[in-house]
């Protein structure tokens, strides 16, 4: 079985983008942009960041990336579409999708709570975006984070949450929204919750069990204790068949009035599974079959590829792109030069694999035009880039 630390960046992907899509549909709503204009960036976006090649690869096992490389991706996710969001406004988003997931990964009490917490995502993104073409492409999604951590063991999920903190160490933005719904104190930590279910295969805080001189447990007992009050034992069900409800986070807390906790009684992950692979039974028979993804070695190079998948996956448009300072006390900006310049193609010099955005680019769209490669003191390799960053 492949080990939980390889296996974390889909969670990180997955659970940020989700928290980025909740940010945007909030602020696109508060400055009150036409609501084509808002579907089509939400939905350019979730089509963009669950594409068939980018998820499938980002699926199979990869060491953990750098916050520059994880920052990276989400920029090309961010301005997938028609909106160009200015540096500031890039920054304060970023800061958000950082801490919205550090909270929930604290806030569960086990670390095999992460799955639910992601089809809760999952979940509440189908509900942002309800277009047939971005719902299949979350189904897909969801199939394959039910097939993947559907039968991991804990150990390994330990490792995951491990891989994962260590992603977050050290990240304390004020969030107001946190600080007013009191699940943020004002020096950036959380404020965690002690009810809810234990730690998988751990007991109740003020369980007692006497013993045999054989080591058969003879009676049990149990003390009420202040600090444990509210908590119960965990569910001992396969992953994807626990109750949902033991595990509220991950939801989207920016519609208005909202408190940590389900609004509803959600599925279970099994439910959202088997619901997903009955839709995409359906389609089957409507798309062309996809040739196996590639395999590249574990290099550090890893994410710079999954980003030039990434920019291979992104469709041509010809609708003009508009800007937006998402918060009110962003900077304007006189140009969109820098988010033009995002969009230059660089030549990636992958370690093991020598692959190109050119050729990548080639390689997912043959009719897709490219861009004209710059000058050889422009064309560093992307992993200089990020040194130099």
């Amino acid at each position: 079985m492949t080990s939980g630390t390889l296996l974390a960046m889909p969670m990180l992907i997955i659970n940020m983008g989700g928290e980025m899509l909740y940010v945007l549909d909030q602020r696109l709503k508060a400055q009150n942009i036409a609501g084509d204009k808002s579907v089509k960036v939400l939905v350019d976006v979730v089509k963009t960041m669950f594409n068939t090649k980018f998820i499938s690869e980002l699926f199979r096992p990869h060491h953990m990336y750098s916050n520059v490389s994880t920052r990276q991706i989400f920029d090309r996710l961010a301005h997938s579409s028609i909106m160009r969001l200015n540096q500031s406004s890039m920054d304060k988003l970023y800061g958000l999708m950082r801490m919205g997931f550090k909270y929930n990964i604290l806030a569960c009490s086990s670390a095999d709570q992460l799955v639910q917490v992601t089809m809760n995502h999952l979940r509440s993104i189908k509900e942002i975006v309800s277009t047939d073409e971005a719902t299949a492409l979350i189904e897909e999604a969801i199939v394959l984070t039910a097939n993947v951590y559907g039968t991991m063991s804990h150990g390994n999920f330990l490792l995951l949450k491990q891989s994962l903190c260590r992603f977050f160490q050290d990240v304390r933005i004020k969030v107001s929204l946190f600080l007013q719904t009191e699940i943020q104190n004002g020096d950036g930590s959380f404020v965690l919750r002690s009810d809810g279910p234990v730690a998988t295969g751990g007991d109740v805080p003020g369980t007692i069990r006497y013993y045999s001189s054989s080591g058969d447990i003879e009676d049990e007992d149990a003390i009420e204790l202040d600090n444990a009050r509210g908590v119960i034992p965990y569910d001992d069900k396969p992953i994807l068949s626990r109750d949902p409800t033991l595990c509220p986070y991950g939801e989207n807390l920016y519609v208005p009035n909202a408190k940590p906790g389900l609004k509803a009684v959600p599925k279970t992950g099994q439910e959202m599974a088997a619901e997903a692979k009955k839709s995409g039974s359906k389609d089957a028979g409507d798309g062309k079959a996809l040739s196996p993804p590639k395999q590249w070695k574990a290099t550090a190079a890893d994410g710079l590829n999954l980003l030039a998948d990434l920019l291979g996956a992104k469709d041509t448009n010809d609708a003009k792109p508009w800007k937006i300072n998402l918060f009110a006390d962003d900077p304007d900006e006189e140009d969109s030069k820098e988010a033009d310049n995002d969009v230059e193609t660089i030549l990636i010099d992958a370690l093991s694999d020598r692959k190109t955005t050119r050729a990548l680019l080639d390689e997912f769209d043959d009719d897709k035009p490219t861009q004209d490669k710059k000058g050889d003191g422009d064309s560093d390799d992307l992993l200089s880039l990020m040194d130099s960053t």
